[in-house]
């Protein structure tokens, strides 16, 4: 009888290197190397994407991205934790959407990677 053994610990994961602005964080390097999203997260990516913030209050739209771009960069290596605060008082919507944009991509570049 063959024995296999599966290791969840050596699987060869895929990260995205953030730098964030400076001033985002209060201490430490403003590099964050990310992890992939897990599913809750992924989700309200993929929401957004899908429903769009028209119909929603200019506050509104920059907390929820802005708790969305928390969600995936407390996400990191570094075990640091972003808050929406750190990110709607640092960046404007547009910087937000482009950090989204880069983060789908990388998370659909790996989803298409048949490695």
């Amino acid at each position: 009888m063959a024995s296999r053994n599966f290791d969840f610990n050596k699987i060869q994961r895929s990260f995205m290197t953030i730098k964030l602005k400076e001033g985002t964080l209060t201490s430490g390097d403003a590099t964050l190397v990310v992890k992939m999203p897990m599913k809750k997260t992924f989700e309200k990516m993929t929401a957004i994407q899908n429903q769009g913030t028209e119909d929603m209050s200019t506050d509104d739209a920059m907390d929820m991205i802005g708790g969305i771009v928390a969600d995936i960069l407390s996400n990191n290596m570094q075990k640091k934790k972003i808050t929406t605060e750190d990110i709607t008082d640092n960046y404007d919507i547009e910087e937000m959407m482009i950090l989204l944009d880069k983060f789908m991509e990388f998370t659909e570049s790996i989803q298409s990677d048949p490695n």
